[in-house]
């Protein structure tokens, strides 16, 4: 009947991705017979400290028009299938989950400035293949230095390399995008 309220007086919710986090407000894509929709919620009291992280699939009620100025509410996040998690720093023992619910993770660094930080790369591809992502490798600035030391280093991996320069054709990657929810991570996070 349209209305907003369950046959039991409870609110109706509607399933939804989280795809950012901002001091507290998360911007949550909607998708159902009500047609696409990106609203804006906050997260409900009841789910405590348990956190809501980008990738989240989540269960919003209240206002999910989207309309400017509305606001709905994070009632419940669904179990994730994966974790991409990192520490603060190299000193903290504990790991933040920072993406929920990817399947690839795509590993983009410069092959010159700046130059590329081998051991970043290894942390990260440890903590995807941890994650239970599939790892991919993104060199760029091939028109600024030589890809071969890279390429050669993670030879014995099975890891796609895609190595891009300014008018470099994108068809590759985007082939290896298609049909993935990937996390690009890099030097700037």
């Amino acid at each position: 009947d349209g209305s907003a309220l369950t046959n039991d007086g409870t609110l109706k919710a509607e399933d939804g991705l989280v795809i950012t986090v901002d001091r507290g407000r998360y911007t949550v894509d909607l998708d159902n017979e009500a047609g696409h929709r990106r609203v804006l919620a906050t997260k409900a009291r009841q789910l405590g400290r348990k956190g809501v992280i980008v990738g989240d699939r989540v269960r919003v009620v209240g206002d999910t028009t989207g309309a400017p100025g509305t606001l709905g509410r994070i009632v419940e996040v669904v179990a994730r299938e994966t974790v991409l998690r990192r520490t603060a720093d190299d000193d903290d023992p504990f790991e933040r989950p920072i993406v929920a619910n990817a399947d690839q993770l795509a590993i983009v660094t410069a092959l010159a400035d700046p130059p590329p930080r081998m051991g970043m790369i290894d942390r990260i591809l440890v903590a995807g293949f941890d994650a239970g992502l599939t790892p991919l490798l993104v060199l760029t600035k091939a028109d600024l230095a030589s890809p071969d030391e890279l390429l050669a280093a993670y030879a014995g991996l099975d890891v796609d390399v895609i190595v891009v320069a300014p008018d470099t054709d994108l068809g590759d990657l985007r082939a290896l995008l298609a049909g993935h929810r990937t996390v690009f991570v890099g030097h700037s996070g």
